[in-house]
């Protein structure tokens, strides 16, 4: 079952047409734009906006929602995968330099005179 909720990743003011999107299935530009429109015409939705944006609960943290691209903190993946790529490589780097290292001090007592 779905819930509406504020969303935490795709806000402007509150995250209501975000979270309007998410429920609906709708891009939440296209809600912003008719909520203008209206807006200008009859002045009434902002009404409704600040009215859902006290009512309507905030998306829980950990709540991924449906958008693939965030992780369960609402981040985005690939922050989350560049990190985990730049980490790997300073560990893979690390093993080479002791690998080094190591070969460095067979040399060097190989190299010595006893």
């Amino acid at each position: 079952m779905k819930t509406l909720y504020r969303s935490r990743h795709d806000k402007k003011l509150f995250g209501l047409c975000g979270g309007l999107g998410e429920y609906f299935g709708l891009d939440p530009t296209w809600i912003r734009l008719g909520l203008v429109v209206l807006t200008l015409f009859t002045g009434l939705p902002i009404l409704f906006y600040l009215a859902g944006a006290l009512i309507v609960p905030k998306e829980p943290l950990g709540f991924a929602g449906t958008d693939p691209w965030r992780d369960e903190w609402g981040r985005a993946a690939s922050d989350s995968l560049d990190q985990e790529i730049d980490r790997l490589e300073k560990r893979a780097l690390q093993k080479e330099v002791y690998r080094l290292r190591r070969e460095l001090t067979k040399y060097q007592t190989q190299k010595t005179p006893n």
